[in-house]
């Protein structure tokens, strides 16, 4: 992972081209849920709807836990946990009319993931391609 970092970053310091926001840089394949039942369905012989069923429940459980500042393990994967946002200092330009003023935005409750070691070890093994270093970039 560190020398795949350092490469990226010596690619980023010898070309100085502009980096794409992180939004334009992740994966745009996504599996839906109907998708995810039918593999699961295949790989186990449960029906899609048992499946679909047993998912939802679990993520209400889940989110019943998250909403009551308990972290969720989930094995292999990692781990949820809600976490409090300190307030912080900022400045309201006020649409450059007038004079800034200062703002102080309140506190709040944040949703973190921290991945398990098998998720790390997972990515380890499978380095960016060029084609993904060169999509990072702007044209």
């Amino acid at each position: 992972m560190r020398t795949a970092i350092c490469v990226v970053l010596k690619i980023i310091i010898m070309n100085e081209r502009k980096i794409k926001p992180a939004r334009l840089r992740r994966s745009t394949e996504h599996i839906k849920m109907g998708q995810l039942a039918k593999e699961i369905s295949n790989r186990t012989g449960f029906t899609t709807s048992d499946i679909t069923t047993v998912w939802r429940v679990g993520v209400d459980v889940i989110m019943e836990n998250i909403s009551k500042n308990v972290g969720v393990v989930l094995p292999k994967i990692g781990m949820f946990y809600s976490m409090v946002n300190a307030p912080k200092a900022s400045m309201s330009m006020n649409g450059g009319v007038g004079t800034p003023t200062k703002m102080i935005t309140p506190s709040r409750r944040v949703l973190k993931f921290r991945p398990g070691s098998f998720v790390k070890e997972l990515l380890l093994t499978n380095p960016p391609t060029k084609e993904e270093i060169e999509n990072l970039y702007e044209d």
